[in-house]
């Protein structure tokens, strides 16, 4: 991640930012903003910052409490909202193993003239006691139904420990909670492997394509600068909400098959289990979920493994997912100018077509992964899509 210095106020404050996502180091929480929002307003202690998007009139305003002034997330989102006279509706959840409150809230006094906001509120308490983070995100009243989808995905995109990058979010964990296993039987390379997603696992995983979809669409409707940024941050949210749901069934995956990619290629497994998954993914059915610009045409990485049609972003996503929760280092590539999408896997001393992404030491290459084309090896790409300034990586910090 790199720095950056806001002058806010007379004051330097020091937040890290990867793309969109905005970091506290002081209070050590992120929140993966979609493009375009900019600090308005901030305290000198970092308690309080308040932010706007440029582009559309949705703010969000960021709160943190000490923890000695209240008993639980419920009481301090419950006070922050009433400082504000609002009314409000409330609900809690477990995310990440805490107690965290929820709330759809309108309130007259987040604008100077009185305008009535609406807009959702939550409350997450934070790792080593931090305090209770209280984040608001509103509109005017009368855009709510226009920008709802925006303000449910900033919340959404809030992140508070490592762990917290890579399974679903807070409102997406409230809306959908886990129900009950579901078997599920694959097949690869002759191996017959019977695994378990959540049953409510495509429903949810459905619910955040569609809304950040939506999110998306703004930015290419409108052809603005962000909107190859905010295509980036539609999959890496998606690759955060998948995580979690396919890591039963990527451990069950790599158990099944740990043994023959160790005689395969006792010196490099990972390059071995990697060509296996690669080789599954290309057998797959190809079919296009949606031919209309205002739905996403990805499918759900559970529906995937659940025998569904799929195309190459939604195979290269799922096979991040797999090797990244079997600790092999991947992302995926995308480009506009290809309409396609590829596997990217860190494979050092494998030869074959590789893409460079940019890190503070330099960077790393990637070999790529044509997960659509049948029988290609990694490292193999079509010679018409070999310009690498037409690609972009989709990584999960």
């Amino acid at each position: 991640m790199r720095k950056v210095l806001f002058l806010i106020c007379g004051f330097f404050i020091s937040i890290s930012a990867f793309s969109e996502i905005i970091t506290s180091e002081k209070f050590t929480y992120s929140i993966d903003f979609p493009e375009g929002y900019e600090i308005t307003d901030m305290e000198q202690d970092e308690s309080c910052v308040i932010f706007k998007n440029k582009y559309y009139q949705s703010h969000a305003l960021i709160r943190v409490w000490p923890e000695s002034k209240f008993k639980s997330a419920d009481y301090a989102l419950k006070n922050t909202l009433s400082r504000l006279k609002s009314t409000a509706d409330y609900s809690e959840c477990v995310w990440r193993r805490q107690k965290c409150s929820i709330a759809s809230f309108e309130s007259p006094l987040l604008f100077p003239d009185r305008t009535v906001a609406s807009g959702w509120g939550a409350c997450i308490p934070l790792p080593q006691k931090k305090g209770y983070l209280s984040i608001l995100s509103y509109t005017p009243k009368k855009l709510f139904d226009d920008l709802s989808q925006v303000l449910i995905s900033i919340l959404d995109s809030v992140l508070i420990d490592a762990g917290s990058f890579k399974e679903p979010g807070l409102i997406t964990t409230a809306f959908y909670p886990r129900t009950s296993p579901k078997t599920i039987n694959l097949s690869i390379n002759k191996h017959k492997i019977k695994t378990q997603i959540d049953a409510i696992d495509a429903e949810a995983s459905q619910f955040v394509i569609d809304r950040e979809f939506s999110v998306f669409s703004f930015y290419a409707a409108n052809n603005l600068p962000e909107m190859y940024d905010a295509w980036v941050r539609f999959y890496r949210l998606l690759a955060r909400d998948s995580m979690e749901r396919v890591k039963k069934t990527s451990f069950d995956i790599y158990s099944a098959l740990k043994e023959e990619c160790e005689k395969k290629d006792p010196e490099n497994p990972d390059a071995a289990l990697a060509q296996t998954l690669l080789y599954w993914a290309q057998e797959f059915r190809y079919e296009r979920k949606s031919s209309t610009y205002d739905k996403a045409d990805i499918e759900s990485i559970p529906e995937i493994l659940e025998g569904g049609s799929s195309d190459c972003d939604g195979r290269s996503l799922l096979l991040m997912c797999i090797l990244k929760n079997c600790s092999i280092d991947s992302c995926m590539f995308i480009s506009a100018q290809y309409s396609h999408a590829l596997l990217g896997v860190f494979l050092p001393g494998k030869q074959g077509q590789t893409i460079k992404v940019a890190d503070e030491n330099g960077g790393k290459d990637y070999l790529v992964g044509e997960t659509t084309a049948k029988n290609l090896t990694l490292g193999m790409m079509s010679a018409n899509m070999t310009d690498r300034k037409n690609w972009m990586s989709v990584e999960l910090p």
